[in-house]
C-alpha cells in the first residue's frame, strides 16, 4: 500500500510539473517578445542545475551560471 502511494505522489508531482510548464511556456508566448531563440555567435549563460540536486558541501561555493 505504502509502495504505490510513493508512486501516485511521483506521478502527481511529475502531472503538476507538467501543468506549470504548460502554463510558463503559454505565457512567455502570449508575451511581447514571444519564443526567445538564440543564433551562433551569440552569448548566452547556462545554469548548472546539478549543485541544486546534491547535498554535497563542497559544491555549495561553487558558480551556478556559466561565463558568456
Amino acid at each position: 500500500y505504502v509502495d504505490q502511494q510513493h508512486l501516485d505522489t511521483g506521478d502527481q508531482a511529475a502531472l503538476h510539473a507538467i501543468k506549470w510548464k504548460a502554463a510558463f511556456d503559454q505565457r512567455v508566448i502570449l508575451s511581447r517578445e514571444g519564443t526567445v531563440t538564440f543564433t551562433d555567435g551569440q552569448l548566452v549563460q547556462v545554469h548548472d542545475a546539478t549543485a541544486e540536486t546534491t547535498f554535497a558541501t563542497s559544491k555549495k561555493l561553487l558558480p551556478r551560471w556559466s561565463a558568456p
